[in-house]
Formats: C-alpha cells, structure tokens, sequence
C-alpha cells in the first residue's frame, strides 16, 4: 500500500476517533438514572446520532442496546478492512478470527450443557457472515467429540485434543479459553511479524503483549479472590508469552499467596503500578486503563496497522463502558460508584 494509501486510512479513522465518547460524556452519563436517559443522550451525541435514529429510547431494552453496540464496532470492523482492500493479510482480519474463537467456545459449553439451541438463538448472524467456519454445519453436532471431528479439518485442527479431553458436564471453561487465546494471540503475533514492517511489528508487539498480560492478570487475580487458586494452578491458565525480564516480572504475580500480596507487587512493576494505585475497588477496571493507555499510545503514531490496531481497541472498550453504565443504573450504583466502573 503506498503512503497516499497509508494516509487515507490514518485519517478516516481519525475521524471516526473524533466522534467518540470524551471523558466529560461519561461523566454525564454516569449520572443518569434511566435507561431511557442513557438512550436519549446517546441519540443525540455526533458519535451515536445515527445509530440511535430509529431508537424509541422510552420501550427500548438494554439487551437490544447491548446487541446494536457490538454490530456497530463489527461494522466498523468490516468497513475500515474493505476501505482499502486490507482483508488479504491476516492481521487485519483480527477482529473476526477473534470473535470465531468467542463463538467456538459459547458453542462447546452449550453442546456440554445441552443448551445448543441458546446458543442458535444468541449466535450474532451478522459476525458469523465473515468467518471461514461454517456454523450452521458445527450446530449440527450433536458432541463435543463430533464438532472436534469436523474441526480437524479447519485451521483450528491443534485445539481439538484440549476440546476432547472434556466430558460431559465437566468442560474446564477457563483452561479452554486459555487454549483459544493462546491459539489466537500465537497467530495474531505471527502475523505481525510476517505482514507488517519491523517498525510497525515492534509498536504492535508491544501492545499485544500488554493485552496478554492485562488479561492474564485479571484471570489470575479472579482464580486467587475468589478460588483461593495455588501458584501452578494459575501458570496453567496463562496465555504464555515469549519471556524476557518484563514478562519474568509478570509471572511473579502467579506467586503470590493473596489477591493483596498480588496487589502490592503489580504496584511496583512498570506500566502498572499506576493502575494498581487507582483501583478505586475495581482492579479490573484500572487493570484495563493500562490497555487504554497503550491503545492512546498507538494512536498517535503514523503507523497506520498501529492505529487501526489501536481503534478498534477504543470501540470495544467504549462499547464495554456504555454496557457498564447502562449495568449500574439498572442497579441503582450512584454515579461515582458507576464511574469507578468504566475505563477513561
């Protein structure tokens, strides 16, 4: 792709930043105290304007917002890879192998639980319209050991001994997510390095990796909070990374014998600490700050797979955000516990 090329997608997606929600909107809606007022005030922001047109936000239901939101980041998704042809490379396909592993896993626990039809119910059909797999077909197993038969033919074909070690009404979800998302995240990184150029590589390693460990460390914090989880017990249920002194460092964390002493330690690692000084009672909300930080970071490169990378990062995490807020009204949090929630 030449530099005019390069250019182009840089400020289209500029332009859709632009749009976005700022740090004062969630302020505001924070603190409203309907789903309705959330709805309305989405209406009307530049950002949601046309999303939100055909909205009665007075009947509309948070499930159906929930569901409009993430079709939205998909379509954009879709349309920033089509806008100059980028679909031939694997990396720029990321979105859409990442959500075939979210829906291959919905599918696997739904078959374990006899629950297959929910999961034809909920299946989103405009997601599945971009993938390689053929979900109708897999929906007619009626075994985890027959849908790991047909996957032997896909690129998938290395999951599927993990997938058969389960039995019935014992799937191991959390080591299976973590075989996915090592599966996912081996590609995603061997993609970078073949597709991209080394300065474009070595700004996307970087970010990918924090995702690793942001994602490793709140897995391992939940296994120790709420499961009290031995040391080996977590190593086993971390996506690994290639090494070096800063991941060492990381892994640190897994030996720790409290959700305290976990603290304590990832407040005196580098790129952390900050997030473990302003938890605010929801580490996993200030853990996620550091993936907006870097995200922020790769935007203001001129790398263009870097902020194509970075925005789509932004419109899941603001799409979590409104789903977070619209959560805490139903709940009736005040608005600075709704706040404590999201990530800005």
């Amino acid at each position: 792709m030449n530099k005019a090329s390069l250019n182009a997608t840089i400020t289209k997606i500029r332009a859709m930043h632009g749009r976005m929600l700022t740090d004062e909107d969630y302020r505001i809606l924070s603190s409203k105290r309907s789903l309705a007022e959330v709805a309305q005030y989405l209406k009307e922001h530049p950002g949601f304007k046309e999303l939100f047109a055909d909205i009665d936000v007075n009947t509309v239901h948070r499930g159906y917002i929930e569901e409009l939101l993430r079709k939205h980041d998909f379509e954009i998704f879709t349309q920033l890879r089509d806008f100059q042809h980028l679909g031939g490379k694997h990396f720029y396909n990321c979105v859409s192998e990442r959500n075939d592993t979210e829906q291959l896993l919905s599918l696997i626990t739904s078959i374990d639980r006899g629950e297959k039809q929910e999961f034809i119910n909920a299946v989103p059909v405009y997601a599945l319209t971009q993938s390689d797999l053929d979900f109708h077909k897999l929906t007619e197993c009626r075994t985890i050991d027959e849908l790991a038969d047909e996957l032997e033919h896909t690129e998938y074909a290395p999951l599927c001994a993990g997938i058969r070690r389960n039995t019935s009404g014992k799937t191991d979800i959390l080591a299976l997510e973590t075989d996915f998302n090592t599966f996912y995240t081996k590609r995603l990184m061997a993609s970078i390095k073949k597709e991209l150029s080394k300065s474009d590589a070595a700004l996307l390693t970087e970010s990918v990796k924090a995702g690793v460990n942001i994602r490793n460390f709140i897995n391992a914090y939940r296994m120790k909070a709420y499961f009290n989880a031995s040391p080996e017990e977590i190593r086993r249920k971390m996506i690994p990374l290639s090494g070096g002194a800063a991941d060492r460092r990381i892994e640190k964390l897994w030996e720790c014998d409290s959700e305290e002493d976990m603290l304590r330690l990832m407040s005196k690692l580098p790129g952390v600490k900050q997030a473990a000084a302003d938890s605010r009672g929801f580490i996993e909300t200030a853990v996620t700050r550091v993936k907006l930080k870097y995200a922020r970071k790769l935007m203001r490169t001129q790398s263009m797979p870097a902020v194509y990378y970075a925005f789509l990062q932004l419109c899941e995490i603001q799409t979590s955000n409104i789903i977070h807020i619209i959560e805490g009204i139903r709940y009736g949090l005040e608005p600075d516990r709704i706040e404590a929630l999201i990530t800005y």
